[in-house]
């Protein structure tokens, strides 16, 4: 790769002003680098990933003037949210210019059930200020004190309040998504409906986002359930269940096998030793009728307390998704995982899964809609809800590792590409519609290339 040019380092402080130019230092290393370290495999090919500056503009009009400036002098830009991912996703691959969107943090409104914001809000002060105006986010990843709005769109999927709405991509959560081009002119252009989709979950390679308008949810309270048994499919059984009920609101359902809490130290003197348990946020109104059910099935309610209204710790969301690998790798640094998709067939995956690698896999549930449309009221169905997860694996070696995922495709699991920072590729239809939106917002492949594989214009490869 050539020198990252002077003149544009000189631009750049000009424009920004010096302390929103980070061009060495502990920073530098910080803001090139996210939660990739969770797999082995990206360990190995972004450890070394720098940045040459990373920049805060603080205004869209600053963020144009950047956009234009690497333009000019063909150096690669990669977006940053909250640098929370786990896929290398704000990872420069050749340097060039880390563009932090933590200084575009502004709230614009929240009106009618709609959410307008900056990519550079947080999910948590966005819930506060949501429920304060009598509603709340959809659905929102575990990270969200941390994550950032342009983050979660740029490079994330869904998480607590998926059981009832999906991921985000799912029915009309997105309304619309504003990006600024990257050209000698940067040209703003706003995408709604259909077209929104494409720009989403691109990894900052179609654009820079500016604006979001995200659809909102009707506040509910909620408490924060958790559920113990030392029979596993006892508790799968009622949580499978309680997690389809269309008459109980929730907003998060998991389930994770012993030992799995273990690793939960701050919920240990809730936690009973040798038990598999269950976490569910549910509609306050219903809780008494919902613990009676779980007791009633033979489990026992170790775990009842409200969420506070403004949200404040502790929440049981910290232990789910994604945050339940970061507590195992606090307890066994061998550990990593897998997102996986299971079947109508899911209990026999399970034992099948299990009789392979009995002391490699360990299983943790979540509970998502795959159609929000049919999910709760009178009109659901148990369908509407599917069971995915992210496992946990105690790795050995890449090709233990392989041989226990090829096990899982072979029982008819589904499993992500998380260990790899590839943008997933997806349909034909959708790569074909991802490459002319590229190829019309980022005429010179510098937004964040080498993620978008298949994209033919990449100036920074090797020839």
């Amino acid at each position: 790769m050539p020198p990252f040019p002077e003149p544009l380092r000189t631009e750049l402080r000009a424009l920004l002003g010096a302390e929103n130019v980070v061009e060495g230092g502990e920073t530098l290393k910080m803001l090139s680098l996210d939660y990739y370290w969770y797999s082995p495999a990206l360990r190995t090919q972004l450890d070394d990933k720098r940045a040459d500056v990373v920049v805060r503009p603080g205004t869209v009009g600053d963020l144009r003037a950047v956009l234009a400036a690497c333009f000019r002098a063909g150096v690669a830009v990669t977006p940053r949210g909250g640098g929370t991912g786990n896929y290398g996703q704000c990872v420069p691959i050749y340097g060039g210019a880390v563009v932090d969107c933590s200084r575009l943090d502004r709230i614009h409104s929240v009106a009618d059930g709609v959410l307008r914001a900056e990519p550079g809000a947080r999910l948590g002060p966005i819930e506060t200020v949501a429920r304060a105006a009598g509603w709340e986010l959809r659905c929102y990843p575990s990270t969200w004190m941390k994550a950032t709005l342009g983050g979660f769109f740029g490079g994330g999927a869904g998480g607590i309040g998926g059981v009832r709405w999906g991921g985000i991509a799912s029915g009309d959560t997105v309304k619309s998504i504003t990006i600024l081009t990257c050209e000698a002119e940067p040209r703003t252009l706003r995408y709604e409906g259909p077209e929104a989709m494409v720009a989403l979950r691109t990894f900052g390679t179609t654009g820079y986002m500016i604006e979001i308008e995200m659809r909102l949810a009707p506040k509910l309270d909620y408490d924060q359930l958790a559920f113990s048994t030392p029979d596993w499919n006892r508790l799968l059984d009622w949580t499978d269940a309680a997690a389809r009920n269309g008459a109980w609101r929730k907003r998060v359902a998991s389930q994770f096998q012993w030992p799995i809490p273990s690793n939960f130290k701050p919920l240990k003197k809730h936690l009973r030793d040798g038990e598999h348990v269950s976490f569910m946020l549910v509609d306050r109104t219903q809780t008494d009728e919902i613990a009676a059910a779980a007791e009633a099935a033979g489990l026992a309610v170790v775990y009842r307390r409200p969420l506070s209204d403004p949200p404040k710790p502790p929440f049981l969301s910290d232990f789910t998704y994604n945050h339940t690998t970061l507590w195992a790798m606090k307890s066994d640094p061998s550990i990593t995982y897998v997102q996986a998709g299971f079947t109508a067939d899911f209990r026999n995956q399970f034992d099948a899964w299990l009789r392979q690698f009995p002391d490699e896999v360990l299983l943790h549930l979540e509970w998502g809609a795959v159609d929000p449309a049919r999910a709760v009221g009178p009109d659901a169905v148990p369908e509407a809800i599917g069971v995915g997860g992210i496992p946990l694996i105690r790795y050995r070696d890449d090709a233990r590792f392989r041989e226990i995922l090829a096990a899982a495709t072979a029982l008819g699991i589904y499993i992500g590409s998380t260990h790899t920072y590839h943008l997933p590729e997806g349909t034909p239809e959708t790569i074909a519609a991802r490459h002319a939106l590229k190829h019309a917002v980022d005429p010179r492949g510098l937004m964040n290339p080498g993620k978008l594989k298949s994209f033919p214009l990449n100036p920074f490869a090797a020839a």
